[in-house]
């Protein structure tokens, strides 16, 4: 009767309990990210911070320079993986080798190589794949290159999730079991065409796809087999089928800022993750006086950023006394980030200099009308979002196909900074800032790309959870996965179409060859009789 009368406090218990029952059976995650620098890692950190704040029980592997712990997970630092190529980076003739796409190649295969190695034979790792206890519903573990780490998913049984904090290619497709894979885009596109190549430009990417897969099995692949076997103990099942065992992958790329890709579903689209537009981003107010150097404008500014990983000793000799004198003359302000900031002398007032800026905070200022960059992709995905037209200077991997799509789409320009001049720059850095049709293109980007029925990172979430409700959705892959190379490419139908079609119209040729023959061989008897 009591209950009766006054039912509000009984149905608020029930609700509790049910909410505390589902965080009780809560999924436990573990999520395993062998990035050496810090740009990627600003991808992951939102999607396993709000999975944390979900609810979810997460343990992370990973470096600790570059990725901060985060509150509620269990985390693991790796301190080996940090910077495991620091001689390349200190090296004088870095930009000579990453402009080699086979000595780039193994450079990256060192890498990833020695990062999973490490993260493999760390102590508290170890001590995870030895616990009978452990287990886990879902690894994610960024992709393409450290496949070892798929022993994970293999070993705790568990579907496996991909985060491509790099966009997408050709190796994307093949580990999601895309039927439909691209054949003009390379994974270090130097030679990257779009919208209507000609056939020699076609031929030349897929060259250069070919070159990559060639890399991909006798570079990359052998090291990162040999971890899998002699980690996980397993030296008999397809190496090639568990690391290719995707549920899901997350790739940071979306339409709108480009080419269109034929998805599929277990493909979801989610650039911009690290943008400053969810509930756990909140952007750091500008320093000061950068604030009052850019509101005091007054013939607009420009931002020019090399990125996090560019460092200036790697670039051309004189360079930056060259970009120092160009930036002195224009009317407009510079705000230059510069790691040696400090070395740059005879500065003039229209420039400010410092090691670090606050990217996002600077592209979303009225007054900045352009953004010269290197064409990172992060880069590239917030000055679309900003809507800011920008300056492409790009020296490797997927910058070059980066600074294509913002030519294509008119709202940028792009000089090769190996050979760059000053009148050259000075005369693209003019036509971006005069033509209207630059900035016009940038904010018509921006607005395809804000609209989105929700933003990147509960997009993210979203599907994970779909996959962890749907456990690992296997209606997900495509069919491809489940038949024979012959059958999926109907190669096998070929003795088929040959015998029901192939044979009888070879037999009419031959006879019709036959017939022709006798009729020539009939004529030029009467005619020799005629004779």
């Amino acid at each position: 009767m009591l209950a009766s009368k006054n039912p509000g406090p009984v149905w608020l218990l029930i609700v509790i309990i049910g909410i505390s029952f589902h965080y009780t059976q809560a999924d436990h995650i573990l999520a395993i990210f062998s990035y050496a620098f810090s740009s990627p890692y600003l991808v992951v950190w939102p999607l396993i911070k709000e999975l944390v704040d979900r609810g979810h029980q997460v343990t992370v592997i990973s470096g600790q320079n570059h990725f901060p712990t985060i509150d509620g997970t269990h985390h693991i630092h790796v301190h080996m993986i940090d910077n495991p190529l620091q001689e390349l980076f200190d090296s004088d003739t870095v930009l000579e080798t990453l402009s080699s796409k086979w000595k780039k190649s193994s450079y990256i295969s060192k890498f990833y190589y020695y990062t999973t190695l490490n993260i493999l034979n760390n102590l508290e790792v170890q001590q995870l794949l030895h616990n009978t206890s452990a287990k886990f519903d879902m690894v994610i573990i960024n992709t393409p290159a450290s496949d070892a780490l798929s022993g994970f998913a293999h070993h705790f049984n568990a579907p496996m999730v991909g985060i491509s904090a790099y966009s997408s290619a050709w190796i994307i497709d093949y580990l999601a079991g895309n039927s439909e894979p691209s054949v003009y885009e390379p994974m270090s596109p130097e030679s990257y065409m779009s919208g209507s190549p000609s056939f020699f430009e076609r031929l030349n990417n897929w060259i250069g796809i070919t070159e990559e897969w060639l890399l991909e099995r006798l570079v990359l692949l052998p090291p990162q087999m040999k971890l899998y076997r002699e980690f996980f103990n397993d030296s008999y099942s397809n190496f090639d089928e568990i690391r290719r065992n995707y549920s899901l992958i997350l790739v940071n790329q979306h339409f709108s800022l480009g080419r269109v890709r034929s998805n599929v579903p277990n493909l979801i689209e989610v650039a911009g993750m690290h943008l400053c537009h969810h509930k756990n981003c909140n952007l750091d107010p500008m320093p000061l006086d950068l604030q009052r150097f850019l509101d005091e404008a007054e013939r607009g500014a420009i931002y020019f950023s090399m990125g996090l990983e560019i460092l200036v000793k790697w670039l051309p000799n004189n360079t930056k006394q060259a970009l120092l004198e160009i930036f002195s003359k224009l009317k407009e302000r510079v705000v230059w980030k510069l790691d040696d900031c400090e070395s740059l002398q005879n500065k003039s007032d229209n420039i400010y200099v410092r090691s670090f800026m606050p990217q996002q905070q600077i592209l979303q200022h009225p007054k900045v009308k352009l953004f010269i960059t290197n064409a990172g992709l992060l880069s590239i995905i917030e000055t679309a979002y900003y809507g800011v037209p920008v300056l492409c200077l790009p020296l490797y991997f997927d910058q070059f196909a980066n600074a294509k799509r913002m030519n294509l789409a008119g709202a940028g320009e792009t000089i090769n900074f190996i050979s760059i001049s000053f009148d050259k720059l000075n005369q693209s850095i003019q036509e971006l800032l005069r033509n209207p049709s630059y900035a016009r293109n940038a904010k018509e980007i921006s607005t395809r790309f804000r609209d989105q029925p929700m933003n990147p990172v509960d997009t993210a979430v979203w599907w994970t959870e779909y996959v962890l409700r749907h456990k690992g959705g296997p209606h997900m892959r495509i069919a491809e996965q489940d038949i024979s190379f012959m059958k999926y490419y109907k190669l096998d139908l070929i003795p088929i179409v040959f015998g029901r079609i192939g044979l009888p119209a070879i037999v009419v040729i031959l006879l019709a060859y036959r017939l022709i023959n006798w009729v020539a061989s009939q004529l030029d008897l009467r005619l020799s009789i005629v004779h």
